[in-house]
């Protein structure tokens, strides 16, 4: 039993790891915008155009994965508020996204790699939980070592290509110098810095289920209570 413990023990504090230094730096970033008021939307697509890539459609994300670029659709998504965003988390998941849609213009495999890895991760992570609870519930002792172990494969996967998140972002930052964005060192800094944080952001596929899942529910609720 302690041998699936211990990878799930490590997977379980990388991606809990992963997520607090994104939602960290999200928010030390989310109050600060640059003087032109470029949305992310509007960044995306004049990233895009600047690579001379036109086969990419920019929209507004609405499923679970919100800021996601779908290679096989070629179709970039942010979510509603990145999309109309005007501030620095907005511009660096417009950028970041963009950065993958470079990739596969130029024929960069591991980007197909990483869009599976995450899917995978978030749409099997709610599954894996379900079966853990009723595993232990029936007190299987087979069962529920094994639930953990594939959830930590899984996890340890998408951790193997945070690599290709980290060269997305350095193929965009050429496009964003060319567009000349920012005008000084500073707003420069603060969307790199959450354009580096991004690339953990998906290591939780739980929390992003869950996340996804409360934006549904919640506004519903507080509609239902007036």
């Amino acid at each position: 039993m302690q041998l699936f413990l211990l990878p799930f023990i490590i997977a379980l504090a990388l991606t809990m790891w992963g997520r607090n230094r994104f939602r960290k730096i999200y928010g030390q970033e989310v109050e600060f915008s640059l003087p032109s008021k470029i949305t992310g939307g509007e960044l995306a697509n004049r990233i895009l155009q600047n690579r001379g890539i036109t086969d990419v459609s920019v929209v507004k994300g609405r499923g679970v994965l919100e800021d996601f670029y779908a290679p096989e659709k070629k179709r970039l998504s942010l979510a509603p508020h990145h999309f109309d965003g005007i501030n620095f988390p907005s511009l660096a998941m417009a950028a970041q996204q963009a950065g993958k849609a470079i990739q596969h213009h130029e024929g960069h495999r591991p980007v197909l790699w990483r869009a599976t890895a995450i899917r995978w991760t978030v749409y099997l992570s709610i599954p894996l939980l379900i079966i853990a609870g009723f595993t232990m519930v029936l007190s299987s002792k087979a069962l529920f070592p094994l639930t953990l172990l594939l959830w930590s494969l899984i996890a340890f996967w998408n951790m193997a290509t945070i690599p290709t998140e980290l060269d997305a972002g350095e193929r965009v930052k050429k496009q964003l110098s060319e567009l000349k964005v920012f005008r000084n060192l500073d707003e420069r800094v603060g969307v790199e810095r959450v354009m580096g944080a991004a690339s953990t952001q998906y290591l939780d596929g739980i929390f992003t289920v869950a996340s996804w899942a409360a934006r549904l529910v919640l506004p519903w609720m507080k509609s239902s209570d007036s």
